[in-house]
């Protein structure tokens, strides 16, 4: 998935379910990887919280906050 198809779906599932699924089913392989991690016997419980985690994520993630490199760069060079 390319960055822009990535960033208009979160734009997207801020009003559309199908697109919060697909957000959802995009990080489904590594939330599954970090999941063996864990006791088999917590895996389904954690993988709810993460679920819940990843939604509320999504739904409250600013696009437009994202500072850029330049801002980045000023803000790192301030703090020196």
């Amino acid at each position: 998935m390319m960055d822009n198809e990535l960033i208009e779906l979160v734009e997207k599932s801020k009003e559309d379910n199908d697109a919060l699924l697909t957000l959802i089913n995009y990080f489904e392989p590594k939330l599954n990887k970090c999941l063996y991690q864990t006791h088999q016997h917590y895996r389904e419980d954690l993988r709810q919280v993460l679920l819940i985690k990843l939604v509320n994520t999504i739904k409250k993630y600013d696009i437009q906050s994202v500072p850029g490199f330049w801002d980045m760069k000023n803000h790192f060079s301030k703090s020196k």
